[in-house]
């Protein structure tokens, strides 16, 4: 039996992604965002979070999924990649998810998926799947 991995559960347009746990330190109601002048379209600012200054990424912009106005759900991942700390804009999070390394199933050849590039698979989990994301990846290609 392979090791098994927590992930956290977040949803973007309808879907369920998971997000290791290792590099999700915290997840936060909306709190207010400092635009920036000359950033990339889904870059939405930066949030002062107890005296540090993270970058916003709004994770439906970036996987080019359509924007949507903020609701009681929308909720900030504060991540912790490596050296570098910022905060992802999500529609809303669900639970830890416990899964083992061989429930991980890797994408199949011709199936689409926002953000794909991305994916390292999914996991079958109560309620249906969850995709898998490599947000080091993802993050290291977008600040």
């Amino acid at each position: 039996m392979g090791a098994e991995r927590q992930y956290v559960v977040f949803r973007l347009d309808g879907q369920r992604y998971g997000a290791p746990i290792d590099v999700v330190r915290e997840v936060n109601y909306m709190t207010p965002i400092t635009r920036l002048p000359n950033t990339p379209p889904y870059v939405d600012g930066v949030i002062d979070l107890r005296g540090e200054i993270l970058p916003v990424v709004n994770l439906r912009a970036r996987l080019n999924l359509a924007v949507r106005a903020n609701d009681t759900e929308t909720r900030l991942m504060i991540l912790n990649l490596g050296d570098r700390s910022s905060a992802l804009v999500v529609d809303g999070v669900e639970h830890v998810l416990d899964v083992r390394e061989e429930e991980i199933t890797a994408q199949e050849p011709g199936v689409i998926l926002p953000g794909e590039d991305y994916v390292l698979g999914t996991a079958r989990a109560e309620g249906g799947l969850v995709v898998i994301l490599d947000l080091d990846r993802l993050m290291s290609n977008t600040l």
